[in-house]
């Protein structure tokens, strides 16, 4: 499997928009605690033909909050949804973006950075404890921030451009 946000998009893993996204049950952050990076908003199109997610969209949904919907899925896309709601955090020094499906008790998480009209997203990647190590939103952010440090961490982005 490919490892890259979000969304995030993180993200968001936190975003469904690169690699294979791991759900995870605790978000990174609490939902709604940040307002929303309005340079997220737009759609957002790749020509990595091995992405998971070649289209998305992103759209304000509340002063805290995005609903994300995928509108070209890669051959690899796993997940059953494609509408999310999203929101934003920041951690280490770094943005995410973290998703949820309605009715799903899985969040996706993406690191992202924005240049101009381009955004990179990577897989948030958990190098140190692994999954069994996320037992709380504070575990996973702990987690987050050991793998940080770790060789591997961040390694293959994908990078999207605005239409």
């Amino acid at each position: 499997m490919k490892k890259i946000f979000a969304p995030a998009f993180l993200v968001l893993s936190l975003f469904l928009l690169t690699g294979c996204p791991v759900g995870v049950t605790y978000p990174l952050a609490k939902p709604n605690s940040r307002p929303i990076d309005k340079g997220l908003i737009g759609t957002w199109v790749t020509d990595d033909e091995e992405a998971t997610i070649l289209e998305v969209s992103i759209k304000k949904a509340s002063g805290t909050s995005y609903t994300v919907s995928v509108l070209e899925k890669g051959e690899s896309y796993m997940v059953e949804e494609d509408i999310f709601t999203g929101w934003v955090t920041e951690l280490g020094g770094q943005k995410f973006v973290f998703l949820k499906a309605k009715g799903s008790d899985k969040y996706f998480h993406y690191r992202y950075e924005i240049k101009g009209k381009n955004i990179t997203v990577w897989d948030v990647s958990l190098l140190d404890g692994g999954m069994d190590a996320i037992t709380s939103t504070e575990a996973f952010q702990k987690e987050v921030l050991a793998s940080m440090k770790m060789e591997g961490w961040s390694k293959e982005p994908t990078t999207y451009y605005k239409q």
